[in-house]
């Protein structure tokens, strides 16, 4: 068997370069053809040489080799079966044949095997290098639909992992009226996002309402909390019914029911009662469920409104499973047609939220008007009480603000409030005014509450349990709200904020150099020295000995 060192070619790179090995027997014909053709233009970056197979594989076994040429006359082992080895090991590999004979048994098999074109001795250099470029350009060809494929399957299988973000996107919109609702429209989505409704079907919606946590969560945790309620909601509730289940942008959250008439009213009450009792067992929370009627994709967001005032309105049942009654039913007693005189808490919430005081007020003279005309009853001015109540507590908590630790919020207990309807409304119309008020600074002085929190904190750096709650109580904010508002407008959270305030206190005193290490770490909120020095070195980058030596010359 011939052998030969293997030789490396550099040749100038260009763009998408490529590599390609000449196999030959003959020292002669391989010289001829890696430095007798100029291969520059063709972007071939490395040619290797090699002067039997066995030498061959084992080039190819070590580099990506893009174009073969190989005789198929040699000394035992022939190219044929080099090229058999080569589909096995380096598919992708274009194989261009050399032989001295125009043999068509050689032609035939090596077309079988794959091979890209044959070429008969003495080479046309011309032509040899014509047959390379068109390999290169197929190889070029070859390699752009493969990247376009990986490409295409890249963004399919994100896609695919999208998917649920953009169906609950979809339904967001919808039932909040910021899409066209037109049939062509809604097919479209349809189709899109797998979603197995027509724009003629209708949906069911059941709104889930979180009440109260049991336990005192962060808000980390109340999320995760939140994110297991709806995962049990979509076992528990749905099942094996086709539907989705979704967070508006206000947080509330849905069950939409695709399909809704093949699933009775009564097996969904059984469904959410089960829930109930998950949520209060598994997830420490109260909650109750408002079931809405069917209702068609074109009006769906009136079935949103509908379970958003049966939710404004349900003051005094927690814990329940609340229907939508269909209005041919009739009316159910006292009870019930004093809940229907209720205003629509949600509209006034809207206003309230927007500070559009004198359009409240307005809606306020207008239902007391009305009342005192029908001859109001006892039972509906406490209803109307904890309605606002209700309203002004869930919009405030959603917004992160303690109303009990301010004063705004003693003006919530009021029981001279009942004592008429003229009462009420007086009452009404000053809580709600001082409500306002207190919304308005919260968004409009957000720097300035954080300068208060900032200020705050660098006030107590010496004591040692500088809680979340602590802080927030000093601003009357929920503490979960304050850590997102926080850690939004800072960009830190409230943890890292302070302990770099810790530090930027101990670095001042030990430029000062007149306290004790040990003394500093006290009056930073550190009882324990090495936890301050262990969190001095990982924020400064050195001990606090090394950070003070830097100005003054002391030991301890």
């Amino acid at each position: 068997m011939f052998t030969c060192e293997t030789r490396r070619i550099s040749i100038a790179k260009g763009r998408a370069a490529m590599n390609m090995l000449v196999v030959d027997d003959e020292y002669f014909a391989v010289k001829g053809i890696t430095q007798g053709i100029e291969w520059h233009d063709l972007a071939i970056e490395h040619i290797y040489e090699a002067m039997d197979t066995s030498l061959a594989k084992d080039i190819m076994t070590s580099h990506r080799i893009d174009v073969l040429i190989s005789d198929i006359e040699m000394p035992g082992e022939n190219g044929l079966q080099l090229l058999e080895w080569v589909r096995l090991h380096s598919p992708g590999t274009e194989v261009i044949f050399l032989t001295g004979h125009a043999n068509f048994s050689y032609a035939q098999k090596a077309i079988q095997l794959g091979s890209f074109d044959y070429v008969l001795k003495p080479i046309d250099h011309d032509m040899l290098k014509d047959i390379v470029a068109k390999a290169v350009r197929q190889i070029r060809a070859e390699n752009e639909f493969q990247n376009l494929h990986e490409t295409y399957k890249m963004y399919s299988q994100q896609w695919r992992q999208q998917l649920p973000v953009l169906v609950e996107r979809f339904w967001q919109d919808l039932l909040s009226s910021r899409i066209d609702r037109s049939p062509q429209r809604l097919d479209k989505y349809f189709q899109q996002l797998h979603i197995p409704l027509t724009p003629e079907s209708s949906v069911s919606l059941v709104l889930l309402s979180i009440e109260r946590w049991k336990l005192g969560f962060s808000t980390q945790d109340e999320e995760i909390m939140e994110y297991a309620i709806r995962k049990t909601a979509s076992e528990v509730i749905l099942q094996d019914s086709p539907g989705v289940v979704i967070e508006d942008p206000k947080g509330n959250m849905f069950v939409i029911i695709y399909h809704s008439g093949e699933v009775l009213i009564t097996d969904l009450q059984q469904r959410c009662e089960a829930f109930i009792q998950a949520c209060g067992q598994y997830f420490h929370c109260i909650v109750s469920c408002y079931i809405g009627l069917p209702e068609l994709l074109s009006a769906v967001d009136r079935s949103v409104q509908k379970l958003l005032s049966m939710e404004w309105k349900n003051v005094g049942q927690s814990c329940s499973v609340m229907i939508e009654e269909d209005k041919a039913d009739g009316e159910r007693g006292d009870h019930h047609i004093a809940m229907q005189q209720l205003p629509e808490f949600a509209d006034w919430s809207v206003l309230y939220e927007l500070g559009k005081k004198d359009e409240l007020f307005k809606r306020i003279d207008e239902y007391f008007r009305c009342i005192q005309q029908n001859g109001a009853q006892a039972e509906l001015l406490e209803a109307f009480y904890h309605g606002i109540l209700h309203m002004v507590y869930n919009l405030h908590h959603r917004k992160g603000l303690s109303i009990r630790q301010s004063e705004f919020g003693a003006k919530a207990d009021d029981p001279s409030a009942l004592r008429s309807p003229q009462h009420l409304k007086a009452w009404a119309c000053d809580f709600l005014e001082n409500g306002m008020e207190l919304l308005s600074e919260t968004q409009t002085n957000v720097s300035s509450l954080i300068g208060k929190v900032q200020a705050y904190i660098n006030s107590r750096l010496q004591e040692e349990e500088l809680s979340r709650e602590q802080i927030a109580a000093s601003v009357y904010l929920n503490p979960a709200y304050l850590s997102r508002l926080f850690k939004k407008e800072t960009g830190i959270t409230l943890t890292d904020f302070i302990v770099k305030e810790r530090m930027e206190r101990a670095k001042e005193l030990l430029k000062e150099g007149t306290l004790k290490i040990s003394s500093i770490a006290e009056q930073t909120g550190y009882s324990h020295f090495s936890h301050f020095a262990k969190s001095f070195k990982k924020i400064v980058g050195m001990t606090p000995q090394e950070y003070r030596k830097q100005f003054h010359d002391i030991r301890e």
